[in-house]
């Protein structure tokens, strides 16, 4: 009778321990939410990190854990050991194997505990940061904590874990069944998706194997990369590839993400062609390799988790510039780039959620994260797929159009040295014909001298394909006006030995003829190609202000006036700029130059325009250029004089008369 009497006490007091330790309790008979599951957690930090269980469970019965704040526990980027507290209470009739999913691949540390009515204490799980995979109780990327529970018992389930990154945790309780169901649906989406990134993969390098195009091999580092952060992120990537690499897993998030950043505006540079056509978007993509390689050497002397933290904002700012790059190459290429557009915009939206996460604080899980960054991944693929194939056939027409153009260019270069070889040839008739005609022919011969030096700089240039196609294109207008200019006064000197040349136009002009329009702005702009060639050889700066106004001058004639000034500027001038302009005095317009050379003053100048005056021997020449201009001058009734005397540079002008702009 005693007995029974105290076995009645022992399972009354057995009865009332349980019921004390289930007040509070979570009831489960199934599935238990996230949502639900965080109101149930009570949550402890251990800014020491020393805290062990026998003082977890001491701090849980003097108050000291409180509720968790939010949809989920998150403390942010913290040091701090963690310690969650979940008591619960079996409301089945026959589930007693649970399993609780926590929605993270890796803690550092992380052990699980299970606390008795009785105060018995049994350690479910205990993980270091040199724990490989294989130390799991459960073999899932994710962390699972198994336990047992039989029907109508409570206990207390505690947690203590920190992380090298964020300290969010969603978690799930499951039956074992419905773990092991969720767990074959989750592997079958993972590797479902792994699949489809490997074949898009598979398809660039086999692409860039048979084109060459290294596009290809760029886009598919940058996919390897997104694909082995999603792997780390589901926890695969520690299971296979890394197994028993712990502390490499511990900040694998960092190297990973810092790949896609930096082979992202890798792609991003060679697709958009930004060393050529954007180059300030350029430097800015190459900034942010720069930064991002920092940060993750700077793991070797600095927090890692608070580089982690950077990193989000990082990758979140370089997707939108890669996604700006597009915007501003697709004011001019649309075309070319639109696929480029679509696929970086869905990935600023990805990339958006976990900044809002990590930095705004705004509660979205980690699963709803990876998902939006598979959707992403495969969208992306398609799309830049879709963009590099526009890029081929533009590249296939670029290269029939350029060899059309190699074509046209090789024709336009043999009929420039014939050209060439006429004009010489001419030229060298011009000087026979000044040994009978010394004085005009000299005058002649002078304004020829220079302009032929640097058109056969820039034919030869041509023929000899040391110029770039894109200076050959811009230079060849040059050459044409150059062509022109000298061919017409070779033309005019040539026709003026059978028909007095100069006396005629003198007569002419005297005669009341009306002179011809010559645009100001195409005769400087025509000298500063001409003569540019000999003041870079002596390294000055050959410099002209535009001018709309015309000049009642024939063009040629306002040609070798221009020509003279400019010619005998670079000839005295060492070292500075020489400045060509035209200023509006009153009602006429005054042709200027100035130079930084070593000056004249009025009698060195009024000396130097008589013919054949040389007032520096040791610079090469025949004393004629200033003479002419005076001759020139005269011939249309012009002024021509020197500016300001100074010791610091030669300022000449010669006066002009206005004409109406021709339509």
């Amino acid at each position: 009778m005693v007995k029974r009497i105290l076995a009645l006490i022992a399972v009354y007091l057995w009865l009332a321990a349980a019921a004390i330790a289930a007040q509070g309790a979570l009831a489960i008979s199934g599935a238990v939410p996230a949502e639900t599951m965080t109101r149930a957690f009570t949550a402890l930090r251990d800014p020491g990190r020393q805290m062990g269980i026998a003082r977890a469970v001491a701090a849980a019965r003097a108050g000291e854990f409180k509720p968790v704040e939010g949809s989920a526990p998150d403390f942010g980027y913290t040091p701090d050991v963690i310690w969650l507290r979940l008591p619960l209470v079996n409301d089945s009739a026959a589930v007693r194997d649970w399993r609780l999913r926590l929605d993270v691949n890796f803690f550092q540390s992380y052990a699980a505990y299970q606390v008795a009515p009785d105060g018995s204490i049994t350690t479910l799980e205990r993980l270091t940061p040199e724990s490989p995979f294989s130390a799991r109780q459960v073999d899932y990327p994710e962390l699972v904590t198994a336990f047992q529970l039989p029907p109508g018992q409570a206990t207390t389930l505690y947690f203590r874990y920190w992380s090298g990154g964020s300290s969010q945790l969603n978690a799930v309780l499951e039956t074992a069944a419905g773990f092991e169901r969720f767990a074959a649906s989750r592997t079958a989406k993972n590797f479902t998706y792994y699949g489809m990134v490997m074949f898009l993969i598979l398809a660039a390098l086999v692409a860039w194997g048979v084109t060459g195009q290294s596009i290809f091999a760029a886009y598919g580092a940058y996919a390897v990369s997104g694909l082995l952060f999603i792997m780390h992120g589901d926890g695969n990537a520690f299971r296979y590839l890394w197994p028993n690499a712990p502390l490499f897993n511990g900040f694998a998030s960092l190297v990973l993400g810092g790949g896609i950043i930096v082979f992202g505006a890798n792609f991003a540079r060679q697709f958009l062609l930004t060393r050529i056509h954007h180059p300030v978007m350029d430097k800015l993509l190459l900034g942010v390799i720069a930064l991002t390689l920092a940060m993750i050497v700077a793991t070797l002397v600095v927090d890692t988790q608070m580089i982690k933290k950077w990193m989000v904002l990082v990758a979140t700012l370089s997707i939108a510039l890669f996604t700006v790059s597009g915007l501003v190459a697709a004011r001019t290429r649309w075309r070319e780039v639109r696929f480029y557009v679509l696929a970086w915009g869905g990935a600023v939206i990805s990339s958006a959620l976990m900044t809002a996460r990590h930095w705004l604080g705004i509660e979205i899980s980690a699963e709803l994260q990876y998902d939006s960054m598979r959707l992403v991944i495969v969208v992306d693929a398609a799309m830049m797929g879709l963009a590099i194939l526009d890029r081929i056939n533009q590249l296939k027409r670029a290269r029939q159009v350029a060899l059309e153009a190699s074509l046209r260019e090789a024709r336009h270069n043999l009929d420039l040295s014939r050209r060439l070889r006429e004009l010489e040839q001419d030229y060298g008739l011009a000087v026979e014909l000044s040994r009978s005609h010394e004085r005009r022919f000299a005058d002649a011969i002078h304004d020829l001298r220079t302009p032929l030096h640097a058109l056969r700089l820039h034919v030869n240039a041509l023929v000899s394909g040391r110029e770039t196609a894109r200076e050959e294109t811009a230079a060849a207008p040059d050459v044409e006006e150059t062509f022109r200019y000298l061919e017409q006064l070779i033309g005019q000197e040539l026709q003026a030995h059978g028909s007095g040349g100069l006396d005629a136009a003198r007569q002419d002009l005297a005669d009341g003829a009306a002179p011809e329009v010559a645009r100001i702005d195409d005769i400087l702009a025509r000298t500063h190609e001409m003569f540019l060639p000999d003041a870079e050889a002596k390294g000055l700066r050959l410099r002209y202000v535009p001018c709309h106004a015309c000049a009642g001058l024939p063009p040629l004639d306002l040609m070798r006036i221009v020509s003279n000034l400019v010619s005998n500027a670079i000839k005295f001038t060492e070292r500075g700029t020489v400045l060509i302009g035209v200023r509006r005095r009153g009602g006429a317009l005054r042709l200027e130059v100035h130079d930084t050379g070593p000056g004249l003053s009025q009698a060195e100048f009024d000396a130097a325009i008589g013919r054949s005056v040389r007032l520096r021997p040791e610079v090469a020449g025949a004393g004629l250029g200033l003479s002419i201009l005076r001759e020139m001058a005269a011939t249309h009734g012009l002024d021509f004089g020197l500016i300001r005397p100074r010791a610091g540079g030669t300022s000449l002008y010669v006066t002009l008369p206005p004409a109406a702009v021709p339509a």
